[in-house]
């Protein structure tokens, strides 16, 4: 392995500060299983560290990033054989630049706040533990005293109150 040198370290780490929020968010929308989702992070920077990278620009590096990201989804999922989450690799490139367009998504964001205030305290409650506190369902159940199918329905309900939204 070579040494990295601290002008590279330096590099790295500002690619991570200002990318690894995208890379994160667009390896969750692509269907990224939560388990792979730090490792997958993890693993773009690192390909990005141990190989030769110039840096083209924000617009292209963070293209770059989501390529790397997104074949290394498809290829830890082959390996766990699985079939692939991400049915449409250029639908889901083309979404998420639109969804980061201008603002970094932030309007999205903005708007995806304000649906979720007008849903119910408990459908509030239950999104935020799947989502936010990233519980899986049973323990959302457990803590919510709801039983696992309603915490499903609710969830579903919940989902599609928010694309309509």
């Amino acid at each position: 392995m070579r040494a990295v040198t601290s002008r590279r370290r330096e590099e790295v780490e500002r690619l991570v500060q200002a990318h690894q929020a995208s890379v994160r968010g667009f390896l969750a929308y692509s269907g990224c299983p939560a388990s792979l989702l730090d490792d997958l992070v993890q693993d773009v920077f690192l390909s990005v560290l141990a190989s030769p990278f110039e840096d083209r620009g924000e617009i292209s590096t963070a293209a770059f990033l989501r390529t790397v990201a997104r074949h290394l989804l498809i290829k830890a999922l082959a390996r766990a054989r699985r079939e692939t989450l991400l049915e449409d690799p250029v639908s889901a490139e083309s979404s998420w630049v639109e969804f980061e367009r201008g603002d970094g998504g932030a309007g999205y964001l903005a708007a995806l706040r304000e649906c979720l205030a007008k849903a119910s305290p408990r459908t509030q409650e239950v999104l935020r533990l799947r989502y936010a506190a990233t519980l899986p369902q049973a323990q959302v159940a457990d803590r919510t005293g709801l039983t696992e199918a309603g915490v499903k329905s609710i969830l579903v309900r919940g989902r599609k109150a928010l694309r309509e939204c």
